[in-house]
């Protein structure tokens, strides 16, 4: 392992130790509903694509949405994937603007080959995220009142993934099956308050922490067939099996003043419980999608995904709770890459890192799994990226730049437009025959 890869494996894995739980991933007011906004398990990489990525194997990446993709890797050749993430948001409601920003550390991923037919993927992304403080008034007994919504917090996937060839006919065919298991954990926090203009009145608040833990499961199948030397065509399927986590929740209302204008300051409990048992039901999900690749250098990539989100409940005690306003999930997206010099051949004489680079960009319409005042909330927008070659190292690594621009949701019905640019930043660290990792050698 050369010096540059060594850094950059360091550098990451350092950054990676230091409290990613506990960020802020969102600033959204539809994170409010069931588990936040569920976040779509991908990389850098194919951010740029749209995130349609479910049909795609390739040797130098980790493709988190479909474990089958991981029978792809080559011995002797592992790739390690980290990333960090970038959201820029503009909230518009009939009452006003407001700009938000986060900043976070996104995922990790290696990828081992095992043997000649058969590969492991193990990392952490996030599955969910949580994020939004919001505010209506009114007045009560005469006096103004503000009542605060508030929410922090969020789900996080930990997982291993297997896949195998199970056909494998030279280049020409290839059949893959693969599965992930994936351990979910996080922690949500949801606020309501009440506060008076008038200091002289009791504010309330109440606190809700709920701590889910549970396991999830997804099987994948990957084809690729090529029909000759120009044109190669790959089919993917990944389908989660539906799951359910366990809960617990503490639950803390109390009444308070202000303090120093803005240290709350608690007067009375009025109700307090902690570790109430329950479970949630994860819904089934599935990705359907098909890619072309066209004179080694264009691919063109289709998919459909697909969750069952209105079968999403909440069971505390004994009492079970749907939700109305979580609906199915739906979304369509066309994705494309292309590469000038195609596997980045080094004994070409050509150093252009524009000519070895790969460029891609994707397009996108999706009905999410929020319904509001009859309006079900939509995501559309387009993406661009880039994953430029670590000329240095010699081996296919890769910096890789993902940015996604989008509307989600509407001012109309009452509703809040989030306008935004996402920008996702990763590495892909991967060698070649110039650097062999975990290879015994003969010789000292």
């Amino acid at each position: 392992m050369n010096k540059i890869t060594q850094y950059l494996l360091i550098s990451f894995l350092t950054l990676f130790s230091i409290e990613y739980i506990a960020q802020q991933l969102n600033s959204s007011p539809y994170t409010r509903y069931g588990l936040g906004e569920i976040t779509t398990r991908t990389n850098a990489t194919y951010f740029g694509m749209g995130n349609a990525s479910v049909s795609l194997s390739e040797i130098n990446h980790v493709n988190l949405s479909n474990p089958a993709s991981f029978a792809g890797f080559i011995q002797y050749k592992p790739v390690f994937d980290v990333g960090s993430f970038i959201r820029v948001q503009q909230l518009s409601s009939p009452n006003g603007k407001v700009n938000k920003k986060t900043v976070s550390l996104r995922n990790f991923a290696l990828g081992l080959p095992i043997g000649k037919r058969s590969g492991a993927a193990f990392g952490l992304t996030p599955y969910s995220t949580v994020g939004y403080d919001m505010n209506s008034y009114g007045v009560v007994g005469g006096d103004s009142v503000r009542y605060n919504y508030k929410g922090i917090g969020g789900l996080n996937r930990v997982f291993v993934g297997f896949a195998r060839q199970i056909v494998n006919k030279g280049d020409s065919n290839v059949v893959s099956l693969g599965l992930n298991s994936s351990y979910i954990f996080g922690t949500i926090e949801n606020n309501r308050s009440v506060i008076f203009n008038n200091s002289n009145l009791y504010n309330s608040k109440v606190n809700n922490f709920k701590t889910f833990s549970g396991f999830n499961f997804d099987i994948g199948l990957h084809y690729k067939y090529k029909k000759n030397k120009n044109l190669t065509l790959q089919f993917g399927i990944d389908y989660t099996l539906n799951s359910s986590l366990s809960l617990t929740k503490d639950f803390y209302a109390y009444n308070f003043k202000y303090k120093y204008v803005v240290v709350e300051e608690s007067i009375d409990t009025v109700e307090y419980a902690e570790n109430i048992k329950g479970k949630v039901n994860l819904p089934s999900q599935l990705k359907i999608g098909f890619s072309a690749l066209i004179n080694n250098k264009l691919t063109i990539s289709l998919q459909f995904d697909k969750a069952n989100w209105k079968n999403y409940k909440e069971t505390i005690e004994g009492t079970t709770t749907t939700l109305p306003e979580m609906v199915n999930q739906s979304k369509i997206t066309l994705g494309m890459s292309y590469t000038p010099t195609p596997m980045r051949e080094w004994n070409n004489k050509s150093r252009s890192v524009f000519n070895k680079s790969t460029y891609r960009f994707g397009i996108w319409t999706s009905n999410s799994n929020i319904k509001i005042n009859q309006t079900q909330i939509k995501d559309n927008g387009i993406s661009f990226g880039v994953s430029a070659p670590l000329l240095s190292s010699r081996t296919f690594s890769s910096a890789d730049v993902g940015v996604q621009l989008g509307q989600y949701g509407t001012i109309n019905n009452g509703l809040v437009q989030d306008r935004y640019i996402k920008i996702y930043i990763g590495f892909s660290l991967a060698p070649t025959n110039y650097d062999r990792w975990f290879r015994k050698r003969k010789y000292d």
